[in-house]
């Protein structure tokens, strides 16, 4: 059967509209290119979307960022786009923006190495030794990631050994195997391994640089944007629609991408209607690309670079309340971690077992406390939302077996977690909920194709956070690409991330 024709063609046609895609469409756009970009989902963002539940508004998957303030990063791509004060981030409370608590613990973690070395030094004086010596592996890998250039490998490392010294040093290493070689006590661990429990390992398995990326990055400073991440997102994609030639297209799902004489040439959408463009960008997970194209259009050694495993999925609770004061209730703009154990390692093995973990280990944090979009929540109301790592194959032997299984254990999960919240943080709580809803690993795979539900694409551990770890370039001269999977996960890290490929792209700087 013949292709059917295309309806136009563009410089770049982007599939996605997380923010990696979005950052790469309205740089582009800026740049005078012809760019389309398609998103599968009725609204843009990835895991930064917003959807409608009652009087609430609630964002999926994202709580808080790095990278945000004034010359940082995110900023200096805002400004390139002349965007730098329509949006616009609040930086959380520097003294004390992640709340650890567990069995005998509960520590607030701020902003400043040497601040924060000072108070456990306080606490742990039988380590302060090894704290000083922590905190200064912990600030030398984060610096040096932060020199790295995208599409860099092994010449890149090994050819500086002195800039990458560190990373070179550690790029094997697990957290614990940092804990153990200093000899820190469990509740020291918690304190410290307990802000990088948003990458959803225990310290076994996460890689010791992973975690120093996202500790070094927050200890800079914590930040939310001051109306929405939707208000972030749609900024971008009105960007993109302002510039002449430059098209976007939600609710538009790309089913297929055709290939001819060595080079991408066009893709087609689920209704049939084919585009053709002269470079593609691909921001979504890569392996999804295997079926697009076809296996048979790449070579066997990249096909086996695209066998990795994915990471963990969650469970996801969003609250509507209302008549309920939360900061009387000592919540505010923080962040809770809370930890049914001291030790980590036990309280994953506890919750990524094959059934609902009896006292679930969780993050929270309110919303409607930090700066936001009135349409969040009506006067008088708030959010509380929780997240919870959990078993993907739970929910989906569940689901295969019954829809009321699976919803029932979708609520009994979510009920679990609401009581700890009542009974150790909320008391009263559960009379105040207007709005519950309630979203496991295969509501992320539905919504925002994220296969198994993984929240940062593979483990972060050192088995897939390597020399060999997939990066912007495909077999195709024309395909990129931009997303969790081909570089590290973040809000900020993508955008960085995006930006350099820009550059690569254009040669033209973003500051």
């Amino acid at each position: 059967m013949p292709a059917p024709p295309a309806r136009d063609h563009f410089d770049y046609a982007i599939v996605g509209m997380g923010i990696g895609g979005l950052t790469l469409g309205a740089l582009l756009a800026q740049a005078d290119k012809r760019v389309i970009i398609f998103e599968q989902h009725e609204v843009p963002g990835g895991y930064g979307h917003t959807f409608r539940a009652g009087r609430f508004s609630f964002c999926a998957e994202l709580h808080y960022v790095w990278d945000c303030g004034r010359g940082e990063r995110v900023y200096r791509m805002l400004k390139k786009l002349g965007l730098e004060t329509q949006v616009t981030f609040h930086q959380l409370d520097p003294a004390g923006f992640d709340r650890i608590v567990g069995p005998g613990v509960d520590y607030a973690i701020g902003c400043g190495f040497q601040r924060e070395l000072d108070r456990l030094g306080q606490l742990f004086p039988q380590h302060a030794e090894g704290l000083e010596k922590y905190y200064r592996i912990i600030d030398t890998i984060h610096r040096q990631m932060y020199q790295l250039p995208i599409g860099f490998d092994g010449r890149t490392i090994f050819g500086h050994p002195q800039q990458f010294s560190h990373i070179i040093r550690y790029l094997r290493w697990t957290l614990e195997d940092l804990f153990d070689q200093l000899g820190f006590p469990p509740p020291l661990r918690l304190i410290l391994a307990g802000q990088s429990a948003i990458f959803w390992l225990p310290p076994r398995d996460l890689s010791l640089v992973v975690h120093a990326a996202g500790v070094g990055s927050y200890n800079q400073g914590a930040y939310y944007p001051r109306q929405s991440f939707m208000h972030v997102m749609k900024s971008l994609l009105r960007h993109i629609k302002k510039h002449p030639g430059c098209r976007s297209l939600l609710a538009t799902e790309v089913t297929g991408m055709e290939v001819r004489d060595g080079r991408l040439r066009s893709l087609v959408t689920a209704a049939g209607q084919r585009y053709t463009a002269d470079q593609f960008l691909f921001d979504g997970d890569a392996q999804l690309t295997l079926d697009l194209i076809g296996p048979q259009h790449f070579p066997a050694a990249f096909r086996r670079k695209l066998q990795y495993d994915y990471g963990t999925s969650v469970v996801s609770v969003y609250l509507g309340l209302r008549d309920y004061d939360l900061r009387r209730a000592g919540f505010g703009e923080q962040n809770i971690f809370w930890h049914p154990k001291v030790n980590l390692n036990e309280v994953y093995d506890d919750q990524l077992a094959d059934r609902i973990p009896p006292s679930p280990f969780f993050f929270c944090n309110a919303p409607t406390l930090r700066p936001h979009d009135p349409h969040l929540a009506p006067p008088g109301g708030h959010q509380l939302v929780m997240v919870a790592p959990c078993s993907y194959q739970l929910f989906r032997r569940l689901r295969e077996a019954s829809d009321k299984e699976y919803q029932a254990a979708k609520q009994e999960f979510a009920n679990r977690i609401i009581q700890i919240v009542e009974s150790r943080f909320a008391p009263g709580l559960s009379d105040h909920i207007e709005v519950k809803v309630v979203g496991s690993p295969l509501t992320n795979e539905f919504y925002v194709r994220a296969p198994k539900g993984n929240c940062y694409s593979t483990p972060l551990d050192p088995q897939h956070v390597n020399l060999r770890r997939l990066n912007y370039q495909s077999p195709f001269p024309n395909l990129y690409y931009v997303g969790a999977s081909s570089c590290l996960p973040g809000f900020a890290t993508i955008i960085h991330f995006a930006c350099l490929l820009y550059e690569k792209l254009t040669g033209d700087q973003v500051d």
